[in-house]
């Protein structure tokens, strides 16, 4: 039997990425009086975050059963690496490289939420067993 609640991850991630998409279209950033969004704020990466948030609603859309280019990789499994990711550059900016002379707006905070309900939501952590199961012809009696 297993505690783990797909419906929810589902939904975790789904929300993940809405959140993200969506806070690249609110404030960011201050500076002078005049508030810069996520698209104006960040150089490079503007990108990398839609591709999470979308494939944080494809893993929600299709459950993350799915193989990504690889067999052996599931779309929730690219999702998770890319919500971790994506989690730790907005922390790093937030906390180390935000740009000099503006003030923080609520932006990067509700990114790195959903980046956060991404990685959260698409991670399996269902762990079967601590040592793996000896076939019953190895067992000792």
């Amino acid at each position: 039997m297993t505690t783990i609640n797909p419906g929810l991850g589902r939904l975790l991630a789904g929300c993940g990425g809405a959140l993200l998409i969506g806070s690249l279209f609110v404030p960011w950033s201050d500076s002078a009086g005049v508030a810069h969004d996520g698209w104006q704020t960040l150089s490079a990466w503007d990108v990398f975050l839609v591709i999470t948030g979308v494939s944080g609603l494809a893993a929600a859309m299709t459950g993350g059963r799915f193989g990504f280019f690889r067999p052996d990789l599931s779309l929730n499994g690219m999702t998770d690496i890319f919500g971790v990711v994506a989690g730790i550059l907005i922390a790093w900016l937030i906390l180390v490289d935000f740009p000099s002379g503006a003030d923080q707006e609520v932006g990067p905070y509700l990114a790195l939420a959903g980046a956060a309900a991404i990685a959260t939501g698409a991670g399996d952590f269902r762990v079967r067993s601590l040592f793996p199961r000896l076939p019953d012809g190895d067992r000792p009696n």
